[in-house]
């Protein structure tokens, strides 16, 4: 069952936050209310002591005297205003970048399986759109509850000086803007649950459609396949889908609006027939008169932004407890220490089934195999058999639906997530480059905590010096060219072994490749396969492939089909045994010999 977040306790999450994060954010903006309420008020009463001296047959010179006091009170308040600007503006920045900062840890810890559901990244997406706007959720809830502080000064204070006139004024007006602020909250309750909440898949079709435009990897191809016009289409489609939500926000608000208006004519009528009332009875002065219409001013417009700011509170709130169900949900907390792994660790699965949470199929059922450290294992099967699953299950990505993964004897899911991250040195088959130095895209740490000699080592190993002596900074040259005119871009092969040289880097002891060499030809893969086999020393070697002659070379073949292991043995084992594996094997082979005949007669 979601945990319950009330109001008070959003407001407290979020003032809390602002203490801790943003010192000395909360004297100044207390500091800011006082200002911004003396200066509403200071003219007001300025005008009432003028006014009053002039009714009285007061001096030229002491109407003067009270025009220099103000003068010299406003001065001081301007200035300080422009401190508390200055003073707040970076600080609640600062705050709200630290609140955004527990969103990116929710990300970056969040259990892999919950990245590939589309509900949990629409959901991220709504609550992260939601963050951006200033007048919504954590920010926005910041502002108005400062705001709601300085309106209730502000009421304060104009009922102070409206009671001497009449106390029963202020009841009638109070309870005019109160009536008034139900339609506003209700308004703000149904364009939350109607448009905002069902908004989070447009808005991350819109974000990926963004980076569809602007991203180098799709540059290519959107020129050379003509796909202006096609991408232009979509992506109307998709602002007229967005537009259609707005539409229905503006029209649950029109109603709204249309009854506050009402109320507030009501409210002025009433307030100026009574003070108009009291003037031609006799009962005010035309000092006092202006005094009161200005307060009562004041007074109405706090009472009513007070109200609107606490019905936007109300709809922050909402917004905020997203925000802290997704993070309480989501977020995974992590040992600062990875703790010392098994140096040569043994692995096995135990009669593990694993299904997606959003398929009734299992992807991976009842499959039992032991790894003992050193052995080369080859996973093959066609695709879609459970390999990658396997290779997920086996890092840590996915968690068993039922059964158990040991690594050393101990139950894998036991293990500190970092220091089962830290036994494997995978190599997917799509390399990830980043806008980092090569070198930190080896070690994959920042440069101040990269070994450089490793580096250079792991370069030499794998077959990149020659690309990397090239470059202008050697391995210290910026990967690609987003952020560094003079940054480098790698060829598929050079990724390849870029990845290689991560995984060494890295010095793992097990070490996994799921296909990255699927675009090379069967004897080019078998080639690089076996070459990087040698670099790996002692280390237990996990290769995945769905071509069978890439993987002769290990120890055992383990045969995946539709999510179980069908066959389990040496390359010559399971060909005597003319199942599966063999059939696989003579049909693949049978096509690469096809293919090989044709290139030789053409050549």
């Amino acid at each position: 069952m979601m945990k319950e977040y009330r109001l008070k306790d959003n407001l407290g999450y979020v003032l809390s936050g602002m203490t801790k994060w943003g010192k000395g954010l909360m004297p100044v903006q207390i500091l800011g209310n006082i200002i911004d309420t003396a200066e509403l008020f200071v003219v007001p009463i300025l005008v009432k002591l003028v006014i009053s001296r002039i009714e009285t047959g007061n001096s030229t010179e002491s109407i003067m005297y009270v025009i220099g006091i103000y003068a010299a009170v406003i001065l001081p308040v301007y200035l300080l205003q422009g401190y508390v600007m200055n003073q707040t503006g970076w600080r609640m920045k600062y705050v709200l970048i630290r609140f955004k900062r527990e969103l990116m840890d929710t990300m970056l810890t969040m259990d892999y399986a919950n990245m590939e559901n589309p509900k949990v990244l629409d959901e991220h997406e709504r609550i992260r759109n939601v963050m951006n706007n200033k007048d919504a959720s954590i920010e926005g809830m910041m502002t108005s509850s400062v705001l709601c502080g300085k309106f209730v000064l502000q009421i304060l204070i104009s009922v102070l000086l409206i009671s001497k006139l009449n106390l029963f004024l202020v009841v009638i007006l109070s309870l005019l803007l109160i009536t008034a602020s139900i339609p506003l909250e209700k308004a703000k309750r149904k364009d939350k649950e109607l448009v905002w909440d069902a908004l989070g898949p447009f808005w991350r079709r819109h974000f990926n459609m963004g980076y569809i435009t602007t991203h180098f990897n799709t540059a290519k191809e959107i020129r050379l396949y003509d796909m202006k016009d096609w991408i232009y289409e979509k992506y109307l489609a998709l602002n007229a889908d967005i537009q259609k939500k707005y539409i229905i926000s503006r029209n649950i608000w029109v109603k709204g609006h249309i009854l506050i208006a009402v109320f507030q004519l009501l409210q002025e009528i009433a307030l100026y027939f009574f003070l108009l009332w009291s003037l031609a009875k006799g009962n005010l002065s035309i000092a006092d008169f202006t005094l009161y219409v200005s307060s009562v001013r004041i007074f109405s417009n706090a009472v009513n932004s007070f109200f609107h700011e606490l019905s936007n509170l109300k709809k922050q709130s909402s917004e905020v407890t997203d925000f802290r169900r997704f993070v309480d949900t989501y977020k995974k907390e992590e040992s600062k220490a990875a703790g010392c792994g098994p140096d040569k660790p043994d692995i096995e699965f135990d009669d593990v089934t694993f299904c997606y949470g959003t398929q009734n199929k299992n992807s991976l059922e009842n499959v039992s195999i032991k790894i003992p450290y050193g052995q080369r294992l080859a996973v093959v099967g066609l695709n879609g058999a459970g390999k990658t699953t396997f290779i997920k299950l086996l890092c840590g990505l996915y968690s068993p639906s039922e059964g158990t993964i040991r690594i050393a004897g101990k139950v894998a899911d036991s293990l500190n997530l970092k220091t089962r991250f830290g036994l494997f040195s995978p190599v997917f088959q799509n390399v990830e480059e980043y806008p980092f130095t090569v070198s930190e895209n080896i070690s994959m740490r920042l440069s101040d905590k990269t070994d450089e000699i490793k580096v250079k080592d792991c370069i030499e190993k794998c077959g990149l010096s020659d690309k990397i002596k090239k470059l202008i900074f050697k391995e210290h040259t910026q990967v690609l060219k987003v952020l560094d005119e003079n940054g480098t871009d790698f060829s598929g092969g050079e990724k390849q072994k870029l990845a290689f040289a991560r995984a060494l880097y890295k010095d793992a002891p097990v070490i996994i490749l799921d296909e990255p060499t699927a675009a090379l030809d069967p004897l080019a893969e078998e080639k690089m396969y076996k070459d990087f086999d040698t670099l790996i020393g002692e280390k237990t070697g996990i290769y995945i492939s769905h071509r069978l002659s890439s993987t002769r070379f290990c120890d055992v073949i383990a045969m995946f089909k539709d999510g179980h292991i069908v066959e389990y043995g040496t390359h010559d084992e399971l060909m005597k045994l003319k199942g599966e594996y063999y059939e696989i094997y003579e049909a693949q082979a049978k096509y690469y010999k096809e293919t090989e005949e044709v290139e030789n007669e053409a050549s």
